[in-house]
């Protein structure tokens, strides 16, 4: 069973409007809705924002069902001045952006013994048979941290030490860490709510929140009917 983790009801009510049916289950005072998307079992969670709620919700997913994989869902903060509002970004890797130790000689980014997890491969090549070229869909690498990107300092941070990434956003590397400690496959498939590297970001997130979670919702449908 697949499972999709979101952190806001805006990100993960789209992805439920496209559930045919489901059952709502609170556990460890966590909501979970185990139903039904594109006629494959699934179950849905809200998270709450930020590293520490993903870890806490993937843990108790593999620790009370049954789990093949996980779908992180939702919104990001672009970081590339080429890409636009609602552009989906596929996870290739992703990162803590602000996991710091470098005064010990590690990278920006370290973490126990990798800098970084890496997409379930199986999964990137689906959504590379179903994106076609003008779907404004990029798969690409992720940095994720404890605050919402909209200062230049941030920016400048992110783009120095995570020169690939495409988006920012506050849960998909502690998801992909606890799914590592798991021995899960994962991938990120998130729609950009605002760029961070235009100014008023933080007015775009608000705006576009809601069809951005749609841009998500639909290219998860997407990729399960191409599951097996």
């Amino acid at each position: 069973m697949i499972a999709f983790i979101g952190a806001m009801d805006e990100e993960i009510n789209e992805l439920l409007k496209r559930m045919s049916s489901y059952e709502k289950k609170v556990i460890s005072n966590l909501d979970f809705y185990e139903g039904v998307l594109a006629n494959k079992k699934c179950i849905l969670a809200k998270s709450g924002v930020g590293k520490v709620a993903g870890a806490i919700v993937t843990t108790v997913l593999f620790e009370n069902f049954q789990i093949d994989g996980v779908v992180n869902i939702g919104t990001a903060g672009g970081l590339d001045p080429n890409n636009e509002v609602l552009d989906v970004i596929i996870s290739d890797v992703v990162a803590h952006h602000d996991m710091d130790v470098s005064v010990f000689g590690w990278p920006l980014g370290f973490n126990q013994d990798k800098t970084a997890y890496k997409a379930d491969r199986g999964y990137i090549e689906i959504m590379n048979r179903i994106i076609s070229e003008n779907d404004r869909v990029f798969i690409g690498n992720i940095a994720s941290g404890d605050s919402f990107i909209h200062r230049q300092d941030q920016i400048d941070l992110i783009n120095k030490n995570f020169p690939n990434a495409l988006c920012a956003e506050m849960e998909a590397a502690s998801i992909a860490q606890v799914c590592k400690h798991y021995k899960k496959p994962f991938i990120v498939i998130r729609s950009l709510s605002d760029i961070t590297v235009k100014k008023g970001n933080d007015i775009d997130f608000k705006t576009y929140v809601s069809l951005a979670s749609k841009r998500s919702a639909l290219w998860c449908e997407k990729f399960i009917k191409e599951l097996n």
